[in-house]
């Protein structure tokens, strides 16, 4: 046989176990997606309504998620509204935040003995200003915690910004439920 004649011959041969492996599994697949008959009894139920596969989690979880969100960034801005002329400290917004936490999380705040004292403090105090905090998701976060980055400017009563400062604070809230109402049950912070 001339060079040709085999080079046919081998191609016709891979064709062939290529049809012949691609009908195997079409017949496969086939069977998998039609599947058994179902007995006389079983074909009666109804069948049970099945999750689509875009539903990531149920929408009760989002709903609970949601809410958990909210409470988390009024928390946070409450945090980090600060009055240095009536405040003694930047504890005290954390505890005008005890409204949204268990009671076990409020009685553990303990604001420390000393004042703030820092720059930024006192210039805000001594110009009236008090800080107006602006809150966001941090979504980088698990399911059970809730993140919210948070900044502020001190702004007086007329409305003159006095200082823009670069600290964020990144807020990182759990939650449980006490008597049908969402709760904060503990947090923390970290200044970025």
């Amino acid at each position: 046989m001339k060079r040709a004649g085999i080079i046919s011959v081998i191609i016709i041969v891979i064709a062939a176990a290529v049809a012949a492996v691609w009908a195997t599994q079409r017949t496969s697949a086939e069977d998998e997606v039609v599947g058994p008959t179902p007995s006389p009894a079983e074909s009666s139920l109804p069948a049970a309504p099945q999750p689509s596969p875009e539903d990531d989690e149920p929408a009760i979880e989002d709903a609970e998620r949601e809410r958990m969100e909210q409470l988390a960034l009024e928390a946070a801005e409450v945090m980090t509204t600060w009055d240095p002329i009536e405040d003694f400290n930047q504890t005290e917004a954390e505890l005008r935040a005890a409204h949204l936490m268990t009671d076990e999380l409020a009685e553990s705040i303990r604001p420390p003995e000393r004042p703030t004292t820092g720059p930024k403090w006192l210039d805000a105090a001594s110009a009236g200003a008090t800080s107006r905090p602006s809150v966001e998701p941090n979504r980088a976060t698990s399911d059970e915690v809730i993140s919210v980055e948070a900044t502020w400017v001190w702004i007086t009563e007329e409305g003159s910004v006095i200082s823009n400062p670069t600290e964020r604070r990144l807020f990182f809230f759990t939650f449980e439920e006490v008597a049908g109402e969402l709760l904060i049950s503990d947090y923390s912070w970290e200044s970025v």
